[in-house]
């Protein structure tokens, strides 16, 4: 079996701007990679059919799983790859769950970009890269970004990307750090996005419009806002008490990522942030994290298909 890293994202900024007639929602947000990652291990066996083991989490082995449903999607595309051989998938879950960082859609795309390199394929060539995306985009709004990487700005559902190159955004400033308050609890998508009040559509922020027009920006300054943090932390006090509690740590910047539970606080002093582990309410997971450029997204994800084989 191969081994693949599958990294988590943060929602730099999120913008909720309209419902749309299909139900979704019209957004704008910036994604960001991260280095907090599931393991994913990918395999064919002599026999038929997809199998998947799960560690570290209580999830569904089944169809029921966006790491399942995407195997049966590659195969469905790329029948003569995967002709006569059956597939087995374990993953090794460290991402939380319902945590707003994406977990089941970077496992989701992951299979797509490790069931590639195991067939050989270049999943960086156009064509190819065309066809995982629209297979990508009909298994979840998210899962198309777990197929760039880096930072990357998405509108429509959060899946029409355009990726922001690693040479234009400048990553955070010696001695910044970010560090991720992820409670006991998730947060689910309809949960985060019942009482949402869309914003009226209007132009990018400042740095937001700066990086869509192929200018450098800095990291720090991608970080905006998220429409969806006030309706859920108006319904989730004990989040609340957190987010109170990370803001008054003295964080220069806290927000919550996707539609939550994970909180992310930037700090000017890493230092300061390590003790506040000490005044969290049990069950809360306290981590740094650092964020990855897309060649370095691409490097340590292990997707170059020239090692081939199985």
């Amino acid at each position: 079996m191969r081994t693949f890293r599958s990294f988590a994202k943060l929602n730099l900024h999120l913008e909720v701007l309209r419902r749309r007639p299909d139900g979704y929602h019209e957004l704008r947000t910036v994604f960001q990679a991260v280095d907090l990652f599931d393991l994913v291990r990918i395999g064919w066996f002599a026999g038929a059919g997809i199998e998947l083991e799960v560690a570290g989490a209580d999830l569904p082995r089944d169809r029921r799983n966006l790491a399942y449903r995407a195997a049966e999607a590659f195969v469905a595309r790329f029948p003569e790859t995967c002709a006569r051989r059956g597939l087995r998938i374990e993953l090794d879950k460290r991402i939380p769950v319902q945590g707003g960082l994406g977990g089941g859609s970077s496992n989701a795309a992951t299979v797509l970009l490790g069931l590639a390199a195991l067939s050989g394929l270049d999943a960086r060539a156009p064509d190819l890269a065309a066809a995982l995306g629209e297979t990508a985009r009909a298994l979840g709004a998210d899962v198309p970004f777990f197929l760039v990487g880096g930072a990357a700005v998405g509108e429509g559902r959060g899946d029409r990307l355009t990726a922001l190159d690693d040479a234009l955004v400048r990553p955070l400033a010696p001695g910044r750090a970010l560090w991720l308050a992820a409670p006991a609890f998730g947060i689910s998508t309809r949960e985060a996005f019942a009482h949402v009040a869309p914003r009226s559509e209007a132009p990018p922020f400042p740095a937001l419009a700066a990086a869509l027009a192929g200018e450098p920006v800095a990291l720090e300054d991608l970080i905006g806002d998220n429409d969806l943090e006030g309706p859920v932390l108006a319904g989730r006090p004990e989040l609340m008490a957190l987010y109170t509690q990370l803001v008054r740590s003295g964080a220069r910047r806290v927000r919550m990522s996707g539609s939550g539970s994970t909180l992310f606080a930037l700090y000017g002093d890493p230092a300061a942030a390590r003790p506040i582990a000490d005044l969290l309410p049990p069950g809360t997971v306290w981590m740094q994290v650092a964020t990855l450029g897309r060649a370095e997204w691409w490097r340590a994800g292990g997707f170059d298909s020239s090692e081939g084989g199985s």
